[in-house]
């Protein structure tokens, strides 16, 4: 079962997936406007079933509010250009700015962020992996440190 709720205090709409946080839609307010800023989602929810649900949600939400809509979110901008009834809601004066040459190959899902990336190692392994191994600094006082093999 899929949730939505507009987390207020964390400025984004959250879908949970049976219970799990599997993306989310970042935003801020400036007046009667809501800055839609990028979407993420976990990669194994990734779905254009899921991100359509999560998207029209925000939009709705929007609307039902009363909210003008400026989407920065890449996402977000190819969503509206394929819905065209949403495309009102984004203040006249930007529309050419957001809404102008869209790539009419591209899908919403091809441009959220994902996270969980089984291709993508931590910053922590690169950086160990850099360290030579067996050469540790030796800090002793006063005097500068000098490399030193270690087990010796």
């Amino acid at each position: 079962m899929r949730v939505i709720e507009n987390n207020q205090e964390l400025l984004r709409y959250q879908l949970y997936e049976l219970g799990d946080l599997a993306g989310f839609v970042q935003y801020s307010m400036q007046g009667d406007e809501l800055w839609l800023h990028y979407t993420q989602l976990k990669r194994r929810y990734k779905s254009a079933e899921i991100i359509e649900e999560l998207l029209l949600h925000v939009l709705d939400d929007a609307h039902r509010r009363r909210l003008a809509v400026m989407p920065f979110c890449p996402a977000m901008r190819l969503f509206i250009a394929d819905h065209p009834h949403y495309r009102r809601m984004v203040p006249e004066a930007w529309q050419d700015r957001f809404l102008s040459a869209q790539t009419a190959a591209l899908r919403p899902m091809d441009k959220v962020r994902y996270t969980g990336s089984p291709k993508r190692r931590s910053t922590a392994a690169h950086a160990r992996a850099a360290t030579p191994v067996g050469l540790e600094p030796s800090y002793t006082g006063s005097r500068q440190a000098q490399p030193r093999l270690s087990g010796t």
